[in-house]
């Protein structure tokens, strides 16, 4: 049964992010005039947040009054999703880029009223939209509520997967594709965690399906200037929306290059519209950054804007290889494996290995795709696809392969399974074969989820058992050193992080790590000396005055970095400059000593 409501819902589920997206920028332009502190930029956050909120569960728990049994079998199967996800989003943060960069860099700013530069960090200069939102409840101390955010997102994309293939197959398959898309391994675990990963998915999607309407509807203007405008928050959401942009670029000049041709007046119009609009949101990061550093684009495009200012990226990193020499260098991969890479990225992913493209995916994506471009819309799905396959590809070829920067390529290879579904549902005899592969992978999918709650733990902790503090020494294996520096340490001092990761968000005082994984700052200044005291100064040029550490790989590296004089005088310093203050889990905290 197709829902009469589905066209209506897919426009409104679009505004809505585009609402989110607008209170999001208009939060960072009131943290760039010194507001970020100031009660009626947080609160307008919230009230926006809420909306956002109630609008999709009106919209998701009014699918199942006129739904069927089957329909309604699916609609339980995703509430269940959706209540884990948000069960798992009260936990204290503990995943790596959030304590890197989602929620470190906003605490950054709420602990100094303002947006301000962050030179140390190079990713603090990538457009941050969806940690605008967070800010506010860093601030607030209550930064659980970003993982709900990033999650609003996920459940949002899953409502235009269903308002799409509502639309033009049936409420059944648009609830497949919800299910599927927010099901699918890496979803599941981006949803309770506060990534930015759900944004840019959502509004890529957003602004595809907008787009492929308005080549429907090419006098309703309303679809292109929707597109533009989601694109454009794309855009500001991760550097990742550079790749969108190409491609529905692409596809916008495909459908106003398609028959019947419009005059060329029109045609100006429109695309000072697409263009114009898409532009909006992005623009006030390209400025930002502009007025930084020299270089709009910062830390990419270097060679076209030398950076006045921000930080060095190390020189120590693959920067020069391409993708596939990068994979056989660090893991040996042979010739066959790296030919096979689009293909193991759907059915080899694994969770937390690098080689393995740190997450899951699924082959029920791929596995569907001979029957999806069967009867209507032809010219539609070719669009999906050439959306779906070209953002993979440039991905695969422009960055290091990990699956959520690939992520918004899900909604659109879900989009062409329902369709695939849909075709090979009508052209077989025994259905009961696609009943029991969908119900496979319905349950594989369904012991990630299991696993995620399991790893996670949450029953103490949620039924207060188990303190915050408690947990995070738990989770965390530098957590008790963190602890140690934020309740006995001064709070004058400034901690140098090494070989954390740059997980710094739990420290409550000052601090400076290195821009990328490798100390260069401390290897640079023992170089640089000649004997201890020199080391000393150095470390105190940046007002230094205790070092957190993970011992063993910092002894590694030194020893592998340090010809024998650097090594003896490093000792010296050790020796005569450093006292440890504590020591646990193999993280310990020194005083230096000038």
């Amino acid at each position: 049964m197709i829902d009469e409501r589905s066209p209506a819902l897919l426009f409104r589920t679009c505004l809505a992010g585009c609402v989110l997206g607008t209170a999001a920028t208009l939060y960072f332009l009131a943290g760039l005039a010194g507001y970020v502190h100031n009660p009626g930029a947080n609160f307008g956050v919230l009230l926006v947040l809420v909306a956002g909120a109630v609008f999709f569960l009106a919209e998701f728990f009014s699918i199942p009054i006129k739904a069927n049994w089957l329909e309604r079998l699916i609609w339980v199967a995703i509430l269940v999703i959706l209540i884990a996800e948000i069960v798992l989003g009260f936990l204290p943060p503990t995943a790596r880029d959030e304590l890197t960069h989602h929620l470190a860099i906003p605490k950054l700013y709420a602990r100094a009223g303002r947006i301000i530069e962050v030179p140390m960090a190079p990713y603090a200069y990538y457009p941050m939209l969806l940690d605008m939102l967070y800010t506010s409840f860093v601030y607030w101390g209550y930064d659980f509520i970003a993982k709900h955010i990033h999650a609003l997102f996920g459940f949002l994309t899953g409502l235009l997967i269903y308002a799409y293939l509502t639309r033009r197959l049936s409420r059944v398959y648009g609830l497949l594709g919800f299910f599927f898309f927010i099901s699918t391994p890496a979803v599941l675990r981006l949803t309770h965690w506060a990534y930015i990963d759900l944004g840019i998915t959502f509004y890529s999607t957003a602004a595809l399906l907008c787009l492929l309407r308005w080549a429907e509807e090419r006098e309703n203007r309303a679809w292109l200037f929707l597109a533009g405008l989601s694109l454009g928050f794309a855009l500001a959401t991760k550097p990742n929306g550079l790749l969108a942009a190409l491609l529905l670029g692409l596809l916008f000049v495909l459908v106003i290059g398609r028959s019947p041709r419009k005059p060329a007046s029109s045609l100006v119009s429109e695309l000072a519209l697409f263009a114009g609009v898409t532009l909006l949101p992005f623009m006030p990061w390209l400025m930002k950054n502009w007025h930084q550093t020299g270089n709009p684009f910062y830390p990419f495009l270097g060679s076209f804007f030398p950076a006045r200012s921000a930080s060095v990226i190390d020189a120590a990193s693959f920067v020069g290889f391409g993708v596939f020499e990068k994979r056989h260098l660090l893991y040996g991969e042979n010739i066959w494996q790296i030919l096979g890479l689009p293909l193991r990225i759907f059915i080899s992913g694994q969770d937390d290995n690098p080689q393995y493209f740190d997450s899951v995916l699924t082959p029920v994506l791929l596995l569907f795709l001979p029957w999806a471009f069967r009867e209507k819309w032809g010219e539609e799905k070719k669009l999906i696809a050439l959306f779906a396959f070209g953002y993979f590809a440039l991905a695969l070829l422009l960055i290091d392969m990990r699956i959520r920067y690939i992520l918004p390529v899900v909604p659109a290879l879900v989009l062409l399974l329902g369709f695939g579904i849909f075709n090979m549902y009508l052209s077989i005899k025994r259905p009961v074969l696609l009943y029991l592969t969908l119900l496979f992978f319905a349950a594989w999918h369904g012991t990630y989820l299991w696993r995620y709650v399991q790893d996670n733990r949450p029953y103490k902790y949620l039924s207060g058992s188990e303190a915050r503090e408690a947990f995070l020494d738990r989770a965390l294996p530098e957590h008790p050193a963190m602890r140690y520096v934020n309740e006995k340490v001064t709070s004058t001092a400034k901690i140098y992080l090494l070989f954390l990761g740059r997980r710094a968000y739990y420290c409550e005082r000052d601090y400076f790590h290195d821009a990328g994984e490798l100390p260069a700052f401390l290897i640079g200044a023992i170089r640089r000396s000649k004997d201890p005291e020199d080391i000393g100064r150095i470390l105190k040029s940046r007002n230094l005055t205790h070092l957190m550490l993970r011992e063993d790989l910092l002894i590694r590296f030194l020893t592998d970095n340090l010809t024998p004089d650097q090594g003896r005088m490093w000792n010296d310093f050790a020796t005569t400059r450093l006292r440890l203050a504590f020591r646990e889990r193999g993280y310990a905290v020194y005083e230096i000593r000038f």
